[in-house]
C-alpha cells in the first residue's frame, strides 16, 4: 500500500468519526456537574436547532418520536450509540479487508458502501418500530374511549380525567397512557389544554388515537360534552377493526389458494391422472412393438 492509499483511509475514518466525537463531548459537557446550564449550548439545543433548520433532520425526529423515544435526550443518545455502532462496524470491516490484501480503492469502497448499507437497515427499522408503535395506538383506543366515557360521566374534569387514565391504564394501555402523559405534564407545568393536544396530535400518525385527541381537544376548546361524540368515535373505530379483520381474513384466504395451488394441485393431477396417462403410455408402447 502507498503512503497516500494511507493518508486517504485515515482522513476518511477522521471525517466519519469527528461529528461522532463532537456530540459525545458536548453531550458529556452537558452531564458534567458544576456548570452553569442557563446559558449553555448544550447537545439538546444543537439538536432543536437542526431540527429547526433541516426538514431531513425534523422528519428524522418525528420518525424517533413515533418510534418511542419522547424527549431530546433520549434522540440525541440513541443517534450516538448508532452513528458509533455503524462507523465501527465499517471501520473493521475496512481493517479486515486490508488484512485480505485488498486494493486501497476497494476499501474505501467498503467502507462507503458499509456505512450507507448500515445506515438504510438502521432507518428501516426505526421505521418498523414506529408503525408497531402507531399500531398498538390504534389497538388500545377503543378502551381509551371507554375508560374516557365512563370518566366523563362521573363528572371529573378533562386534566383529571386525563391523569387517572394515565394511573390506571399502564398496563392494559401502555402506549396511549404515555402519549396522555406528555400531555398531561404540559398541563400541570401551565400549559394551555389546547396546545398540549394539540402538539400530541402533530406527534402521530395513528388515526384511531388522532381522532380521539381531536374529539377531547374539542372538547377543551368548546367546554361542552363529548359522551355521544366518543360513542359515535368508538362505533366508528369498530366498524374500521371489522373491516381490517375482514381485509387480513380475505387476504389469508387468497394466501391458501396459492399454497393449494402450488402444493396440492400438482399432487391432485398425479393421483387422478396418473393411472390413465400409465395406461396412454403403456399402450403406446404397446402400438411400437
Amino acid at each position: 500500500m502507498e503512503v497516500h492509499h494511507l493518508y486517504y483511509i485515515i482522513g476518511a475514518v477522521i471525517l466519519c468519526t469527528a461529528p461522532v466525537i463532537l456530540l459525545a463531548v458536548a453531550h458529556l459537557e452537558t452531564a458534567a456537574p458544576g456548570k452553569n446550564q442557563e446559558f449553555e449550548f448544550n447537545s439538546k439545543d444543537m439538536w432543536r436547532q437542526l431540527r429547526e433548520e433541516n426538514t431531513h433532520i425534523a422528519s428524522l425526529s418525528q420518525l424517533l418520536r413515533r418510534a418511542g423515544l419522547l424527549n431530546t435526550e433520549q434522540q440525541v443518545n440513541t443517534i450516538s450509540i448508532t452513528l458509533i455502532a455503524i462507523i465501527g462496524t465499517a471501520i473493521c470491516l475496512g481493517i479486515y479487508t486490508y488484512f485480505n490484501g485488498t486494493p486501497p480503492t476497494t476499501i474505501l469502497f467498503i467502507i462507503t458502501l458499509g456505512f450507507i448499507s448500515l445506515v438504510y437497515l438502521a432507518y428501516f427499522f426505526l421505521k418498523k418500530i414506529a408503525q408497531s408503535r402507531q399500531e398498538k395506538l390504534n389497538q388500545e383506543t377503543l378502551i381509551l374511549v371507554q375508560t374516557t366515557r365512563m370518566l366523563w360521566r362521573v363528572g371529573l374534569s378533562l386534566p383529571r380525567t386525563l391523569a387517572i387514565i394515565c394511573d390506571q391504564l399502564r398496563n392494559l394501555a401502555p402506549t396511549c397512557s404515555q402519549e396522555l402523559q406528555l400531555a398531561v405534564n404540559k398541563i400541570e407545568s401551565g400549559q394551555s389544554q389546547e396546545e398540549a393536544l394539540y402538539e400530541l396530535i402533530g406527534c402521530t400518525n395513528a388515526e384511531g388515537f388522532k381522532e380521539y385527541l381531536i374529539v377531547v381537544r374539542q372538547q377543551a376548546i368548546t367546554g361542552g360534552s363529548i359522551d355521544k361524540a366518543l360513542d359515535e368515535l368508538y362505533r366508528l373505530l369498530q366498524n374500521r377493526r371489522k373491516l381490517d379483520l375482514q381485509e387480513q381474513v380475505n387476504k389469508m384466504s387468497g394466501k391458501m389458494s396459492l399454497v393449494m395451488m402450488l402444493f396440492l394441485f400438482p399432487a391432485l393431477l398425479i393421483v387422478v391422472a396418473g393411472p390413465a396417462l400409465m395406461s396412454i403410455s403403456t399402450a403406446i408402447g404397446n402400438l411400437g412393438q
